[in-house]
């Protein structure tokens, strides 16, 4: 018997069945009109997903090959870079943040989303300070999100840009302190006649969450080693700051708004005291602002873009030629003759809250990058097996993380420390956790307004008990081990297991003490003296022996090439990842990224990593945390 599909004019379903009888006929019958056999439903299910997977892989698979065609298009452009014209000026449009690292959001990449870097800006800088065909520079700013320290590591690049003779000029539509804290550096910087201008000083100001958890339901409990620790933990666990805090908020906005002071009277030549007033008396318009020295004068942009066509030396009525950062970035260093030492210097980025494991987009509690412990780990480790690395930079931003994380990157930096020199060079922000992974290192290199220390540990449990009763949830537990629902948020800790959990921290937080004592050669009494979980200001934490010199990324590279014995023109800086996308993979990780570009479209097409979970910081025992202190 022969069991045959039925032909397009039978009614759908339906099979024809061939038997031979026993005189050698065939006969032919139809039967069914549903599939075949007890399990026939399943079948027709089964072939449906089957589709749909098969669908789901046809769209991955075209995802892969857009992307492969992508990469293999920007390389194939890679030695061709930007078209730049002689006379030209390069472009730096300013807002939002400039990220350590380039993105690992594939989405972004694909939409085109700006790439540029913090170190490309600097480059950038670097290159167009040698580059003929750049005339000068214009910066456009339109509201940054950039700390202080990061700020005052951009305008020494533009005022060692400016020694070089070409021009360096500046507009915005309105401008705030952090902007105009940039804006001195420049030559020349304008306001259009409705523009404005807020210099009214700095402000650091906090909500405190637990009256509004508690009327919710929620209920917190609150742990800290460190009598100044922390910002944070006491704006879920504390109604107002305590005395120590406040005074450590005090101390650090007083030195902000004086090294902001100094720089207006410096840049603008007014006596400091002439500054302070012109701040408590502030008109928010830029007539107010030029009227006092300010500012070097009003003028809408054409005018502006007038006045630099003059000094590039273009006629009025041609167009001015420009280059945006994003596209100069194209542009190597090597071309024009830079970073091309035969000594390498490895370059590594650890930013945003440090956890174990992967590295993710996105942290909760500030809204930042997620670093996980194992790419910087791959990165200090392959340092570490090459020869030709004579030394390693570690740049980090960073305002803490998870201990477990920060100690098994600590550990790295140790180990690799005993075969060559690690120089760090901090951010914005680079205390409590962050502080951690650097206070092994070599050498430490700070911005004086850079957040560090903040060496104490804190940990908010919270708990939803109340709020289950409030909205009639019953919650059933099934457990074996009496503290197996500890963490589970829906009962606070007993009195027993807070104790056991204060022991843990208290724990941590001496260990803590010791390694940083070890680390920067100093007793366990003196690192307890300056620990308590304060946050300094890298002016004072130079002072205080916690770092070691005041400067930059370029200050970090001078001072490895000097710990490695090789001169500090002969290096040349290499990237190391740590981690790389299935794409970088497959091409390489730095030629990845010059592809993608090549075509205008860089962000790292990278895996994501796991979702983070507050229950990875929880259950890592402990929680070395500062997110910084915004002086606004």
């Amino acid at each position: 018997m022969v069991v045959s599909p039925t032909t397009s004019t039978l009614p759908r379903g339906t099979i024809m069945v061939h038997s031979r009888s026993g005189n050698g006929r065939d006969t032919a019958s139809l039967c069914y009109d549903r599939p075949v056999g007890p399990g026939g439903k399943n079948v027709g299910t089964l072939k449906k997903i089957g589709v749909w997977l098969g669908r789901i892989l046809a769209v991955i698979g075209a995802l892969v090959v857009v992307l492969v065609v992508v990469a293999v298009l920007g390389l194939l452009l890679l030695g061709r870079g930007p078209q730049i014209a002689d006379n030209s000026v390069l472009e730096i449009k300013l807002s939002g943040d400039l990220p350590e690292k380039a993105s690992e959001d594939p989405i972004a990449g694909l939409l085109g989303t700006p790439a540029l870097t913090f170190k490309d800006a600097l480059d950038n800088l670097k290159k167009a300070a040698i580059d003929t065909r750049i005339k000068g520079v214009v910066l456009r700013l339109d509201g940054t999100s950039l700390g202080w320290a990061r700020v005052e590591e951009l305008r020494e690049a533009l005022m060692q840009f400016r020694q070089t003779g070409k021009f360096a000029v500046g507009y915005a539509e309105g401008i705030s302190e952090r902007g105009y804290y940039l804006a001195l550096a420049l030559d020349r910087f304008y306001l259009p006649p409705t523009g404005g201008f807020e210099m009214n000083g700095l402000v650091s100001s906090n909500s405190h969450l637990p009256g509004l958890l508690a009327k919710i339901g929620i209920g917190v409990q609150y742990f800290r080693y460190g009598k100044y620790k922390s910002v944070s933990g006491e704006t879920f666990g504390q109604p107002a700051f305590s005395e120590p805090v406040k005074e450590m908020i005090n101390f650090n906005l007083t030195e902000q708004y004086e090294t902001f002071v100094g720089a207006v009277a410096t840049a603008r030549k007014l006596p400091a005291s002439e500054v302070r007033r012109l701040i408590d008396t502030n008109r928010p318009t830029a007539e107010w602002a030029l009227a006092n020295k300010l500012i070097d004068g009003i003028a809408y942009w054409d005018e502006v873009e007038a006045g630099l066509k003059k000094q590039a030396g273009i006629a009025a009525d041609k167009d001015l030629p420009k280059v945006s950062a994003t596209e100069y970035a194209r542009v190597s260093l090597e071309e024009l003759g830079l970073n091309r030492g035969p000594n390498k210097i490895g370059y590594i980025v650890a930013e945003g809250l440090v956890v174990s494991g992967g590295s993710g987009p996105v942290n909760p509690l500030s809204g930042g990058p997620v670093q996980g412990s194992e790419p910087l780990i791959k990165a200090l480790r392959e340092a570490g097996r090459r020869e030709d690395i004579k030394a390693v930079v570690m740049r980090v931003n960073s305002p803490g993380g998870a201990g477990l994380g920060c100690d098994l990157v600590r550990r790295e930096v140790e180990r690799l420390r005993a075969k060559k020199p690690v120089v760090v060079s901090m951010g914005d922000s680079a205390a409590s956790g962050g502080y951690w992974i650097a206070m092994d290192a070599s050498a430490i290199v700070a911005q004086p307004s850079t957040q560090t220390g903040s060496i104490g540990i804190f940990a908010v449990i919270p708990n939803v008990e109340q709020l289950n009763r409030d909205l009639t949830l019953t919650p059933e537990v099934f457990k074996r081990g009496a503290r197996a629902d500890v963490l589970s948020g829906n009962r606070p800790l007993n009195p027993e297991e807070a104790k056991i959990f204060d022991q843990e921290l208290l724990s941590s937080y001496r260990r803590f003490v010791a390694l940083a004592a070890k680390g920067r050669n100093k007793t366990v009494p003196q690192m307890e003296a300056l620990a308590q979980g304060r946050t300094w200001l890298g002016r004072k934490a130079l002072e205080l022996g916690l770092v070691d010199r005041l400067g930059g990324i370029d200050t970090a590279i001078a001072l490895a090439a000097e710990k490695a014995k090789v001169a500090p023109d002969t290096v040349a800086l290499e990237r190391l990842e740590g981690e790389q996308s299935t794409l970088a993979s497959l091409l390489g990780a730095e030629a990845t990224r010059m592809a993608l570009r090549s075509l205008g479209i860089e962000r790292t097409v990278s895996r994501l990593a796991p979702p983070f979970s507050l229950d990875v910081l929880l259950s890592e025992h402990l929680y070395p945390l500062a997110l910084p202190q915004r002086f606004e």
